[in-house]
């Protein structure tokens, strides 16, 4: 006997009003309908035809989720093997909308040989948008799945990037079943949203007489009621209001940089913030050096503001844009990280580096600068704004294997000696220190082949 069809129909978000004429239409003819569960309102009319089967009873013998969706996926095609017409799959919401078991389902039918469809349907999400009066195209709604804002907090402090999320955008928080996973939603969003921000909590949203919606604060959303029919609506910040974003930033300095700006913004360019980078950087490593992570953090910020502007004006000339220096930055990490990426080994640092190396020196023979003359004298390898008594230390400085000097504050002070009184000399005598340092480095190092002390990754990318 050949197998049945499978269809594939959602019950919409729990009024048997919202279920589509074709659902009606599958579930009539059908020989057997599996439900995933019966715990769903508005199931009066299945629960007591003797043609259903329900799942719940899997959801007690799996130890997780994906146990339990791959039976049900397993029994509904068993069920199929067994029957000689159709077999409808009814699922609440849409089939489409958070239904992991329908693509296990898809995939547990294709190596069966069995014939699988899948119907629309009115989801939970459709209800939600009607309940919150929002059009989720105009709006540019963002759609998150709760169980996933659980799974991110999971790999916490790892988490950074995982969360795709504009703040000033609404967003909707889905299948918020239980407390635990409130706590997750509302700790994940933390990191784009006030503790204050105000959002709703829908419960039932499409169900007649039992449709609530609860506003309330972030903050309080592990503190309320939730179930298995409970969303959350998280309403748009403000666009300059969303600023632990990066795409504020990218919007602020547009806004700053663009006619009706800014007048000192709108007049700098890359060379004008020459200074103001090295600068930045430079109070950057002060903050490093005291430990101070409240300051740190301010300095960062300080600079990312300039890369920011340097990325504003190269889009403007049509040169790059932000999206562009992700791109180099990201595709380099990946490119000189096989280790991690790819199927490279290096366990200890110093395989690191020589696989850093080694990933760098192919990049430059592609790109035919790996014998340029440029890069034939040490002093060449290093950027050429790099203070040159910096050089001299990356230069002249202790090579790997040498013994560590040990710390001697009397040659400390009579060397700094030393040096200020060469400067002051050259100072007085209207020389440049810092440039006549730079001829004589070069000429040590062409005497003696010196290579730099120093190396990737914390060296020169």
């Amino acid at each position: 006997m050949p197998a049945a069809a499978i269809v594939v129909v959602g019950l919409g978000p729990g009024d048997p009003d919202l279920r589509t004429i074709g659902a009606r239409r599958r579930l009539a003819a059908a020989e057997r309908i599996v439900l995933r569960t019966a715990r769903h309102p508005g199931l009066n009319d299945l629960n007591g035809d003797d043609r259903v089967i329900s799942c719940d009873d899997l959801y007690e013998a799996g130890d997780t989720f994906e146990d339990v969706y791959e039976a049900i996926a397993r029994r509904v095609c068993d069920v199929a093997s067994e029957a000689a017409s159709l077999v409808v799959y009814a699922v609440p919401g849409h089939p489409r909308f958070g239904e992991r078991t329908v693509e296990l389902l898809r995939q547990e039918a294709d190596q069966r040989h069995l014939t699988l469809t899948v119907e629309a349907a009115v989801s939970a999400v459709d209800a939600i948008a009607i309940a919150v009066d929002a059009d989720l195209m105009a709006d540019q709604v963002q759609i998150l799945d709760a169980a996933a804002l659980l799974a991110v907090l999971d790999q916490e402090p790892f988490a950074g990037g995982l969360v795709g999320l504009d703040p000033s955008r609404p967003a909707l928080v889905c299948q918020v079943y239980a407390q635990h996973v409130a706590s997750a939603v509302k700790l994940t969003l933390g990191r784009f949203y006030p503790d204050d921000h105000p959002i709703v909590i829908a419960r039932a949203a499409g169900v007649p007489d039992d449709e609530m919606l609860e506003p309330c604060r972030l903050f309080e959303l592990d503190r309320r009621r939730v179930d298995h029919l409970t969303s959350v609506w998280i309403p748009a910040l403000p666009a300059l209001e969303a600023t632990r974003s990066s795409f504020a930033l990218q919007r602020i300095m547009a806004k700053l940089r663009a006619p009706g700006g800014c007048p000192w913004d709108r007049t700098q360019t890359h060379a004008s913030l020459r200074d103001a980078i090295i600068e930045e950087a430079h109070e950057t490593v002060d903050a490093i050096d005291a430990g101070d992570a409240t300051h740190l953090a301010e300095e960062l910020a300080d600079l990312l503001l300039i890369v920011a502007m340097h990325a504003q004006i190269a889009e403007e000339a049509g040169d790059f844009a932000l999206e562009d220096i992700y791109d180099h930055v990201s595709r380099k990490l990946v490119r000189r990280h096989p280790h991690v990426f790819g199927d490279a080994r290096a366990d200890t640092p110093d395989e690191v580096v020589t696989t850093w190396n080694a990933v760098k020196a192919t990049e430059r023979a592609v790109a035919g600068t790996a014998h340029s003359a440029p890069s034939s004298s040490p002093m060449d390898k290093l950027p050429r704004s790099m203070p040159a008594l910096h050089m001299a230390r990356v230069l002249f400085g202790a090579r790997k294997g040498d013994a560590p000097v040990a710390s001697n504050p009397d040659r400390v002070t009579t060397i700094g000696d030393a040096l200020l009184a060469t400067a002051r000399q050259a100072a007085e005598a209207g020389i440049d220190p810092e440039h006549a340092l730079r001829l004589a480095l070069r000429r040590s190092v062409e005497a003696h082949g010196l290579e730099a002390a120093v190396g990737p990754p914390t060296g020169s990318v």
